[in-house]
């Protein structure tokens, strides 16, 4: 996996990435492979993230939400 810190566009339905826009293309989310929350620091008030792996027609991506913006963590070609 290639490791990214570039935002994306994402598409979510019920909570869930269901489509992801990256450098113009788009990205159909097959499926969920996983999901997981990483807590930072709680008492340096570092943000709590939840990570979704997804298998999308571009590859496996890892995504997760950073305040209003999504961010593409990795990606498997």
């Amino acid at each position: 996996m290639k490791r990214r810190s570039e935002p994306v566009d994402v598409n979510v339905t019920r909570g869930w990435p269901v489509v992801i826009r990256r450098h113009g293309r788009v990205y159909r989310v097959r499926s969920m492979i996983d999901y997981w929350m990483v807590q930072g620091k709680w008492w340096a008030d570092e943000e709590r993230r939840v990570y979704f792996r997804v298998s999308t027609t571009g590859g496996i991506m890892d995504v997760y939400r950073s305040g209003a913006r999504w961010v593409l963590a990795s990606v498997e070609d």
